[in-house]
């Protein structure tokens, strides 16, 4: 449930979140340099499908951060790699993916989030994304939201669009957290399904302080992005595996 901008997930969520942390489960087939376990992408998906076919949900919330962590491990600054990625695979922090508006579904490329840079080389973000898996919860530390978004007078369409790390709470360069951003949940999809999981509309600058950090190249947003997408489709598939196998074995049972 939303309360105050915080999305509270089912209390039975808590316990079961803390186990699936304590084994590492999370990033069992991450590689060891971004904080995991270096196993086989199999044998990752195997073990997940325990958890996928018992709760989609829980395991996303423990494992989105992975791909979030992923296109900072492949196109962040040394510094941005050091501040996020241990963090994000040892699940301390979760990660999502802000890409759709209410005009601006599967055209990505008409997207309005506009984004002005400051004297200090962050960003000031401004707009509204809506169906983001996680975008608000209660499990985790601190959230970070990879963000698409144009950069005042950036040409029209996908090749204007840049990419921006933006955390739910800054991080100070000793790795404690600050200051709460300027990006907040402004409600929570009613879905046919999954409802465990919070997809939600997020309103970036409500208050005219949402700042991101710019994440690889100007207009080269798109390119990055879809190594997260990518992942996130393999994990798709892999959901309607776990889905079809329980619900036979439910069947024959």
């Amino acid at each position: 449930c939303l309360e105050n901008g915080t999305v509270k997930v089912p209390e039975s969520f808590h316990r079961v979140f803390d186990l699936i942390l304590a084994g590492d489960w999370q990033n069992l087939s991450v590689p060891v340099d971004m904080g995991g376990q270096g196993a086989p992408a199999f044998m990752g998906a195997a073990a997940a499908e325990y958890f996928l076919a018992a709760n989609w949900a829980l395991y996303c919330y423990a494992t989105m951060g992975n791909g979030t962590a992923l296109i900072i491990q492949l196109f962040g600054t040394e510094e941005q790699k050091k501040k996020y990625v241990r963090k994000l695979t040892a699940a301390q922090w979760g990660g999502t993916m802000l890409l759709t508006e209410p005009e601006a579904g599967s055209d990505v490329g008409a997207l309005t989030t506009t984004a002005v840079k400051n004297q200090d080389g962050s960003y000031s973000l401004t707009g509204n994304k809506i169906f983001i898996t996680n975008g608000e919860f209660d499990l985790v530390e601190n959230i970070i939201h990879p963000v698409l978004a144009r950069i005042e007078g950036d040409p029209p369409g996908t090749k204007g669009i840049t990419l921006f790390l933006v955390p739910k709470y800054f991080v100070n360069e000793d790795g404690s957290l600050g200051d709460r951003n300027d990006i907040v949940c402004s409600g929570v999809e009613e879905k046919h399904g999954i409802h465990g999981s919070a997809t939600c509309s997020m309103t970036l600058g409500g208050k005219g302080k949402c700042i991101g950090y710019l994440l690889g190249e100007k207009c080269r947003g798109m390119k990055i992005m879809f190594n997260m997408i990518n992942h996130a489709r393999m994990s798709t598939g892999l959901q309607g595996l776990c889905y079809a196998s329980a619900a036979y074995l439910l069947a024959v049972n």
